[in-house]
């Protein structure tokens, strides 16, 4: 909970964006291991079969796309904060420690959005991956 007071406002779109992102991954993971126990030919409407192995893919892509983002308004606002805090004393006449808060705010929600992207992008491309791979089996028995 301090990490998300640290991080300032754009830490709640981004935990937001993580929880999608582990309930899609959880979600989706359970579906690839019940369908591809069995070939694609098994199933009586295999078009049905990969639009659903498809489903939340695009979420999941979405989620990729806007943590980093998140992250770097996150960092904008923290050294908005800081550069207003500059400005707003005499030189010389500062508190160092509000400026660091909101150098931290700018570091931790870059972070966050991160490594946000980083494990998204891993499932995301293994479950393409294993996708593309399953319909390529099922092509290469259907022309063969």
């Amino acid at each position: 909970m301090q990490l998300i007071e640290q991080g300032g406002f754009f830490m709640l779109p981004l935990l937001l964006c993580s929880i999608l992102m582990v309930a899609i991954i959880g979600e989706r993971y359970c579906c690839y291991r019940k369908i591809l126990k069995q070939p694609l030919q098994s199933y009586d409407e295999p078009r049905q079969i990969v639009k659903q192995l498809r489903q939340w893919l695009t979420p999941l892509h979405t989620i990729i796309t806007i943590a980093p983002m998140l992250g770097l308004l996150g960092t904008v606002t923290g050294l908005m904060k800081c550069f207003n805090l500059l400005g707003d004393k005499v030189v010389g006449n500062y508190n160092p420690q509000l400026i660091s808060r909101g150098i931290s705010e700018a570091l931790l929600t870059t972070a966050v959005g991160l490594i946000i992207t980083v494990i998204a992008t891993i499932f995301y491309n293994y479950f393409n991956a294993r996708l593309q791979d399953y319909v390529a089996e099922y092509n290469s028995e259907a022309n063969g």
